[in-house]
């Protein structure tokens, strides 16, 4: 039996270094396209975004991710689990708002951040500008005014509904923001059996949340095993070990969506990590 994903591609990388995975989404739609999908048991049915030509960053970047809440909020009021796939990891500022804004109280989402980055800079502690570097901030409701123009809701996750995994890049003031609010960091180097902090962070989780949501960074992996990414960082989490997890996971009747994002393709070494998300993909939503 088939079993149709509502696929958002967000194909921007406005808020990154480079310009290099903004065609994220359509690599993977064509991945998926060339094989049956008697074969693989999914369909996914993708609705691409694109960023505006003109106008400033900052306006384009607001307009776009206006456009992809609308997209998470409905199919969250419909109770219809989905998929993001970015873009840089600033399309968070979209997929999660959307989500908010679905549910009676914003207390209800509760979000793991995979990644190795913190995510949780402002434009007054950014070193580089970036505005992937700045997502978390935002969805804390910890945004400068700036940074506030590009937030697509009034809503915010509650801090201890946030749980971040598998850091080990981060600047001294987001990590400054994140302890004054207590969010809770489990740090690469404190994950022996990643199966087990993933399953422990849901666990957690399902206690107060009635809605889950994933939001992976493709940099949370090691570069061995995802050479394709905007800002790889060594000593990463090993591609088996998170599938493994995942498919632990998956069938969890509180997740909503997963969300992957920083792929980038001019960095990756014979298709090895587009295939790769092909295979979270497939570990995540196949049955």
């Amino acid at each position: 039996m088939t079993k149709l994903i509502q696929t958002l591609g967000i194909a921007s990388c406005l808020g990154g270094p480079m310009r290099t995975c903004g065609n994220a989404a359509e690599l993977l739609r064509d991945e998926f396209a060339k094989l049956p999908v008697t074969q693989t048991g999914l369909q996914l049915q993708w609705h691409m975004l694109y960023p505006e030509k003109t106008g400033t960053k900052e306006a384009r970047l607001a307009h776009l991710y206006q456009k992809a809440s609308q997209f998470t909020r409905h199919w969250t009021e419909n109770h219809h689990p989905f998929l993001v796939i970015g873009g840089d990891h600033s399309c968070a500022l979209g997929t999660w708002s959307g989500v908010l804004q679905a549910l009676p109280h914003s207390s209800e989402l509760g979000l793991i951040w995979l990644d190795a980055h913190m995510d949780a800079n402002t434009f007054a502690t950014t070193p580089s500008g970036n505005i992937h570097g700045m997502p978390v901030a935002a969805l804390l409701g910890k945004a400068d005014e700036r940074l506030g123009t590009i937030y697509p809701a009034c809503c915010f996750i509650q801090p201890e509904n946030l749980l971040m995994i598998g850091i080990r890049s981060y600047e001294a003031g987001e990590y400054a923001l994140l302890k004054q609010a207590n969010v809770k960091i489990v740090f690469a180097d404190q994950i022996i059996d990643f199966s087990r902090t993933l399953l422990a962070a849901i666990e957690q989780l399902s206690r107060t949340c009635k809605t889950i949501g994933i939001s992976l960074d493709l940099d949370l992996i090691d570069p061995e095993d995802a050479p394709g990414v905007e800002t790889p960082v060594s000593a990463g989490i090993k591609a088996a070990a998170l599938l493994e997890a995942l498919a632990l996971v998956k069938h969890h009747a509180k997740f909503c969506a997963l969300e992957i994002s920083e792929f980038n393709p001019e960095s990756d070494r014979h298709a090895k990590t587009l295939l790769l998300m092909k295979s979270i993909v497939e570990t995540f939503y196949a049955d």
